[in-house]
């Protein structure tokens, strides 16, 4: 009750008619009424309390339309204001009364005004709490739901939560007005909010029983979608495998629900369970989607299925066998693809009846050989040979511009070259260019050896031959650079699949006893046994490690978290954290920085001790490791935890390698959604720091790779021309990065290519950012324009490799031989179709889409030699005389008409040639097996209906598998054999000898 209210009983006026023969009233008689006749506002309560509180709607009704009314009209009428006093001491004052039943009817009335009234209404919130909190009081529940509303609308929405959930089913959760859906909306994020925080935590059994009843509501509107999304977000695995199994299209959900794993959640362990109960799933209703079925197995470490579905589809259908090992040779790991080979040896050998399985054993070794790479890779080797545009003219136009220059700009060439011929076997500008690379010495003939590699990688068939000049050898003379430079390429062409090397590296660092040669051989070793964890490999490794030697312990910290790539090894771990903050060498602080990020490659939630401790270190180098760390641990997560911490440490930190190395890191976790990155780092891009700067475009480069995204190079083509000369230089790399496999028709491509021999030719340029130039183009023009870089593959998974050598590749910030590492995240874009005996046949396929829309980039055209115009000769007085005496058809006159006849032939072709018409473009290609596709070419690409052949799975590029329809006909197969590996360019056929002929001297000239 309020303290100023006095009760006042009026003087009834005679003539005011009983309440019980009220007539119906209109709202105007209604205002008329309450300003005239009660003095107060306190006698009209008293009057409806008194005498007609049980019609006192006849009254109230009119009243609040014709305040509606008035409102939508005009917000200041007289009267508005008495509405708001009526309110305020007339229905409000009852929640003050000792009768319960006046209480009830406050409450009740307050609860269908509260959306207009609600200021008012504000004002007494905590005697509706009071009410609330009054255990006596029967309709508690209706009073904590008018204090939800008023809390609502004054936007506190954590208090309107509060009492919505004690109002339990007075709440309807089914309502569809604004206050339930934002309630709802706000419960289920709190919800969700605790359930990731942990999932035993304790949550308020209110808010636990409002979000069952939410997810249960999807689930019987059949909104699995819905149900599905706030499971996962929710961590309720529960609720997942209940819409799974009410849905009816199984394959269909089970897909959604994949896609979302991959993708959107966190947590790697709740993750691993998501897919280890979609394997499940995917078993017992949808067991024909192998694909995402083996990527479940795979992911959650579950080899012995894996084998036993590929064995067992060998009886069935052996073609879609043979395409499955293919997929997973691209996306599973090096250790993976070991462990499923041992579980079908053991199979195999497990097996009474050797005579019933004869006729699937050599099915078997293919599919073995397959797992292995040994098909894959020559057919790559193959396409990338034959397909080879590398521009050998840019290469001598640049080799000419840097002549004499400086031998850091030479040493960029041969790296640049490298990149350029990734995997095409063309080592021909190297082999005619002796004399050129014959002043190398040192570092800079290592890097030259060691780019043998990277333009044979893949080719392991002639890696011994090729290297073999450059390889240790016993009691010869070896120079240690060769044979440095030689270990890494061995390497670098068996990385990723280099079991069969190890023993030879593991040997040769064992007895190098020079710290170049243990350099090249550490960094080969880790390339080859990438992710195999092996020990006798991390013992060699340390051994080289505790020598304290600057050189050979750079590489060896590299190699040891190549090593346990993923592994997250704990005993690894602190050995290169332990001995990293007790070395005095930077180099080996710097590799072993990249090891630890390594080994905590793709671990997420669980690296987040060692991040801790990194981050806190006060060692730079150990700080930029733990940034490294992060891009690592949650490389295409998107955590927005991540992110928020890397952009905090790239504006606060002191140190400028450390801000360079949060940038940096942004791209990688970033990878999966590259447009999100521009608007990241957007005001990281005009930051004062140069460092700064130039891990922005190192981070958009490696985000952007091969996507030619528009806001990405408007962020990094300005800082082209930076003031400072190592962002110039990131900007060409990563410009270079993002046109990679973009067509002439990009609107940037042409005038880039046009920028970059115009900076490497200007002697006034500094070196460093001249050396930029000269990798970019070798990047443009990577793999004989053939390769792309893809860190997420197809079914959402990222791909190891490419992530590993994208990390590694910016090291070259402090060692250009590291530059080579780039290979590693280089895939040929080549679409390369087989049949059931694994060989090539003659098909084609369609491309719905214009030629010129993904064709080459033009070449360089060669130097056009400049026509000698013969210039009119001066006549003389005197020979005109003679000229006009002479006949018609002279010597003279003929030789006048036969210098004017080739200008008037020219002068008429290019008539015509302006008069030519272009013929329209087709609107679609037909391709011949093998051929180079670029990613987003893919979708548009089909085999036509009347072909021999149709693949066994949809097209998604790399390797397809054919299944024949006339298996009884010849087919015409591709000769792989008779052609070489090389450029159709470096084909050179001889010339015909003469015809027989008799020599007569006397027939010879005299002179």
């Amino acid at each position: 009750m309020p303290s100023n209210y006095k009760p006042i009983t009026p003087t009834i006026p005679p003539a005011v008619p009983s309440v019980h023969s009220l007539p119906t009233i209109s709202t105007t008689c209604v205002l008329h009424i309450i300003s005239t006749t009660f003095y107060t506002l306190d006698c009209v309560v008293y009057f409806c309390l008194k005498n007609f509180l049980p019609h006192l709607n006849i009254w109230l009704n009119p009243f609040v339309d014709c305040y509606r009314r008035v409102s939508s009209i005009s917000p200041i009428m007289p009267g508005l204001t008495s509405v708001g006093k009526f309110l305020e001491c007339g229905i409000i004052s009852l929640m003050y009364e000792r009768e319960p039943k006046l209480k009830v009817f406050a409450i009740t009335k307050l609860s269908e005004l509260v959306n207009n009234f609600w200021p008012e209404i504000a004002n007494v919130v905590d005697k509706i709490e009071e009410i609330y909190e009054d255990i006596s009081f029967s309709h508690r529940k209706e009073a904590a739901l008018l204090a939800a509303q008023v809390y609502y609308h004054l936007g506190e929405l954590d208090d309107a939560l509060h009492y919505a959930l004690l109002a339990e089913e007075k709440f309807d959760v089914e309502g569809t007005n604004l206050f339930v859906t934002t309630i709802k909306g706000w419960a289920m994020d709190s919800y969700i909010s605790k359930r990731q925080q942990s999932v035993n935590v304790s949550i308020d059994p209110a808010l636990q029983a409002l979000g069952d009843r939410m997810l249960n509501q999807c689930l019987q509107d059949h909104e699995f979608r819905q149900a599905i999304g706030l499971a996962l977000e929710a961590r309720r695995l529960d609720v997942v495998r209940a819409a799974i199994n009410q849905c009816t299209d199984k394959a269909s959900i089970l897909t959604y629900t994949y896609d979302l794993s991959m993708k959107y959640i966190p947590i790697r362990t709740f993750r691993d369970d998501v897919l280890a109960e979609l394997a499940q799933a995917y078993e017992e209703y949808a067991s024909e989607e192998y694909f995402n079925r083996l990527q479940c197995l795979v992911s959650v470490g579950h080899v012995e299925k894996v084998s036993a579905i590929l064995l067992d589809l060998l009886s069935k259908d052996r073609l879609m066998a043979y395409q499955l090992c293919f997929h997973l040779e691209q996306m599973a790991s090096q250790s993976t693809l070991q462990a499923i080979i041992q579980s079908m040896n053991s199979t195999e050998n497990s097996e009474e009846n050797s005579e019933a399985t004869a006729p699937a054993l050599t099915e078997l070794e293919r599919v073995k050989d397959i797992l292995n790479g040994q098909v894959s890779r020559p057919l790559l080797v193959e396409f990338m040979g034959r397909n080879n545009k590398s521009d050998v003219l840019l290469l001598n136009r640049t080799k000419k511009d840097i002549s004499a220059a400086s031998a850091m700009l030479e040493n960029a060439l041969v790296l640049s070259y490298g990149i350029m011929s990734t995997g095409t076997t063309s080592d021909a500008f190297l082999r005619d260019n002796q004399a050129f690379l014959s002043r190398f010495t040192n570092w800079a003939k290592f890097s030259a050896v060691a780019s043998l590699g990277v333009i044979h990688k893949s080719h392991s068939a002639a890696a011994q031959k090729v290297l073999e000049p450059y390889l240790p050898t016993d009691g010869g003379q070896n120079n240690e650079y060769e044979c440095g430079g030689g270990l890494y390429a061995l390497g670098l062409i068996f990385a990723n699949n280099g079991a069969s090397q190890l023993d030879y590296l593991v040997q040769q660092l064992k007895t190098a006893n020079n710290e170049t040669i243990q350099h090249g051989a550490a960094l080969g070793l880790g390339l080859a046994a990438m992710g195999l964890a092996r020990s006798d490999v991390h013992d060699e490794l340390r051994n080289v490690l505790v020598t304290d030697n600057a050189v050979a312990g750079e590489a060896s910290g590299i190699a040891l978290g190549l090593n346990m790539l993923g592994a997250m090894d704990h005993e690894a771990l602190e050995l290169m954290i332990s001995y990293g903050t007790e070395t005095q060498h930077e180099k080996i602080v710097r590799g072993l920085a990249i090891g630890i990020a390594l080994t905590l490659y793709g671990r997420q939630e669980q690296a987040n001790s060692y991040i801790d401790r990194l981050i806190n270190d006060k060692d730079p180098t150990l700080r930029s490791s733990g940034c490294h760390a992060m891009a690592m641990a949650y490389a295409g997560t998107n955590n927005n935890d991540v992110i928020r911490r890397l952009l905090h440490v790239a504006v606060t930190n002191a140190n400028d390698d450390v801000r360079r190395a949060a940038v940096i890191a942004l791209g990688f976790v970033l990878i999966r959604t590259p447009d999100q990155v521009p608007s990241v780092v957007a005001l990281l891009c005009e930051s004062f720091n140069p460092h700064v700067r130039a891990g922005c475009c190192m981070a958009l480069g490696i985000a952007c790779a091969a996507t030619g995204n528009k806001e990405a190079i408007d962020l990094v083509e300005p800082m082209i021309k930076d003031s400072v000369r190592y962002v110039r230089q990131s900007a060409l790399v990563s410009m270079a990065l993002i046109l990679l496999q973009q067509p002439n028709s990009h609107s940037k491509i042409s005038s880039f290519r046009k920028l970059l021999p115009t900076v490497i030719s200007n002697r006034h340029e500094v070196l460093m950012v001249r050396f930029g130039a000269i990798l970019a183009q070798g990047i443009l023009e990577a793999g004989g324009r053939n390769v792309s870089v893809q860190a997420c593959r197809d079914h959402g998974h990222m791909d190891a490799p490419t992530i590993v050598g994208l990390l590694i590749f910016t090291q070259f910030w402090f060692w250009y031989p590291l530059s080579h590492f780039l290979s590693l995240a280089l895939t040929p874009t080549a679409l390369i179709c087989l049949n059931g005996d694994l060989k090539m046949p003659k098909i084609e396929i369609k491309s719905n889409a214009k030629p010129s829309q993904f064709a080459y980039p033009p070449a360089t055209e060669p130097p056009k030699e400049k026509s000698k115009e013969k210039v009119a000769t001066a006549i003389l007085s005197i020979s005109n005389r003679k000229t006009s005496r002479r006949k018609l058809g002279s010597l003279s006159d003929m030789d006048t008409r036969a210098d004017e006849e080739p200008v008037a032939e020219n002068q008429q072709k290019e008539k015509d040639e302006k008069l030519e018409v272009k013929e329209p473009e087709p609107g679609f290609e037909m391709l011949q097996n093998p051929c180079r596709v670029v990613k987003d070419q893919i979708p548009l690409l089909s085999i036509p209906s009347e072909s021999r052949y149709v693949p066994v799975a949809p097209i998604r590029g790399g390797i397809v598998v054919l299944r024949d329809k006339s298996p009884d006909s010849e087919e015409q197969l591709i000769d792989v054999s008779s052609k070489g590996t090389g450029p159709p360019t470096q084909e050179v056929s001889e010339v015909p000898p003469p015809p027989p002929f008799e020599f007569k001297p006397e027939n010879e000239d005299e002179s």
